[in-house]
């Protein structure tokens, strides 16, 4: 029998196609995998609202979420690790000077400025995923403006803009100031965009915490996902795997490569893997 493993799950390009739907292969494949056993949690870049509940519908153990600012288990919260209230003031700063919409994350609401909120506005209208739309429902009444955020309250933010130097002028700026700025993982909120979290903030340290918590050796992890924010959680784990539709640095953070989410690709990692 194959032994107990604990996986990490990235959501959008991993779980979630491009279209938002959910693959019937890869919700099969996680309720497999646990009722075989195994440990299940979402490893995510959206906060803990913006989680899909078609997610939480198909059942897991838990969740990294924020890039690794939160991390839940079971119905305990047992990392919480937040930007110090002078980087969120510095941060949000030079969002203003460069003239750039963005979201602030914390953990019980999620802060959008005017101009944020209209882009998620024309992006659900245009796009029309469904995960948007339950991403949205999530939030609800937790929408509030960016204005109201409490600054000692913030773990990440998320920007964007039309003006194409966006993201490597946030870089400039926040880069060398004890931040991480990667590139963002919602498509068509903008020309050019990203995320900004405190620098040592990210998947691959959550995880880390987290395994050690529970007395896990990295040997027996396993992490899936497709993107950039995804690179420390594949080189964390004891086994990385690269969706085939992956970006290129994730696929060489990577240990190996499975088919692209809508070939079946997270349900073919987990049968490989014995895992179903």
């Amino acid at each position: 029998m194959t032994r107990r493993r604990i996986v990490f799950l990235d959501i959008d390009g991993t779980i979630i196609d491009h279209d938002g739907r959910i693959p019937a292969s890869a919700e099969n494949a996680i309720r497999t995998a646990r009722s075989n056993g195994h440990i299940v949690l979402l490893s995510t870049g959206r906060s803990p609202l913006e989680v899909d509940d078609r997610l939480h519908a198909i059942g897991l153990d838990g969740e990294v979420t924020s890039a690794g600012a939160f991390v839940r288990m079971g119905e305990e919260w047992v990392v919480e690790r937040l930007m110090p209230e002078p980087k969120a003031r510095r941060m949000i700063a030079v969002f203003e000077e460069l003239g750039l919409d963005y979201t602030l994350q914390g953990r019980d609401a999620v802060y959008p400025t005017p101009g944020q909120r209209e882009r998620l506005r024309r992006l659900l209208e245009l796009d029309g995923r469904a995960d948007l739309a339950h991403m949205r429902r999530g939030i609800g009444r937790h929408l509030q403006d960016a204005g109201a955020a409490p600054l000692d309250r913030i773990a990440k933010a998320v920007f964007a803009s039309d003006r194409l130097d966006a993201f490597e002028a946030v870089g400039r700026e926040l880069g060398d100031e004890g931040f991480s700025v990667i590139t963002g993982t919602i498509p068509h909120l903008g020309t050019a965009g990203g995320e900004v979290s405190p620098a040592g903030v990210n998947k691959g340290t959550a995880i880390l915490l987290l395994l050690d918590r529970l007395g896990v050796d990295a040997a027996d992890s396993i992490g899936i996902g497709d993107n950039n924010n995804d690179l420390e959680m594949l080189r964390a784990v004891g086994l990385g795997i690269a969706m085939g539709n992956g970006t290129p640095e994730a696929k060489e953070a990577a240990d190996e490569e499975t088919e692209a989410v809508g070939d079946d690709g997270l349900a073919k990692a987990f049968a490989r893997h014995g895992l179903i």
